[in-house]
């Protein structure tokens, strides 16, 4: 099977104060991190953003067919241009997601439109399996005003994937990047 990667790298980072993409952890942007993250498994990684500095080499920058609505508008804008029907999506802050761990993803998705971990904590619709065939719901909601990817989730045939033991065995595998203290942690 053939998965596209999906980087939401578009957010405005307010509460970091910088663009997050470019912040360096162990050497490496968080960009960086993501791509890498993506490269042994995707046929092709698409990173979603409006800044035309996130370009990077063998990927390619999407801006946002509808602008100004959140990570639901860069998963819709790169799902239109996605040439394959699964898509890993990832947000450009979650740096300690494994590979291994996304290839627990991959291994059961059935026929559902999206694959995504739920844990004690809740449900990490950032770093899930999309398949094309969300478009239209997608579109549906953006239009109507909602932004909520946990709306998306519960309108449409979402596979939820028990990720408890995984975080159980690490920790931080779901924790983001979102303010500079973060990034001691």
């Amino acid at each position: 099977m053939q998965i596209t990667g999906i980087i939401l790298a578009g957010g405005k980072s307010k509460r970091m104060g910088t663009d997050k993409a470019f912040i360096k952890l162990n050497s490496k942007t968080l960009l960086e991190h993501s791509v890498e993250l993506l490269q042994p498994f995707c046929k092709s990684i698409l990173i979603s953003s409006n800044n035309p500095e996130h370009k990077f080499v063998g990927t390619k920058t999407i801006t946002d067919k509808i602008p100004d609505c959140g990570p639901i508008g860069g998963v819709y804008s790169c799902l239109k241009e996605s040439e394959t029907d699964w898509n890993f999506v990832i947000s450009v802050d979650s740096a300690s997601v494994k590979l291994q761990f996304v290839k627990y993803l991959i291994d059961d998705f059935d026929d559902f439109d999206a694959v995504v971990p739920i844990h004690s904590k809740g449900k990490e619709p950032l770093i899930a399996l999309y398949n094309k065939n969300c478009l239209f719901e997608l579109r549906k909601m953006i239009q109507s005003g909602d932004f909520k990817m946990h709306n998306l989730l519960n309108s449409i045939n979402t596979k939820w994937v028990d990720s408890q033991n995984w975080v159980e065995k690490h920790p931080k595998l779901f924790h983001n990047i979102n303010r500079p203290e973060d990034l001691k942690r």
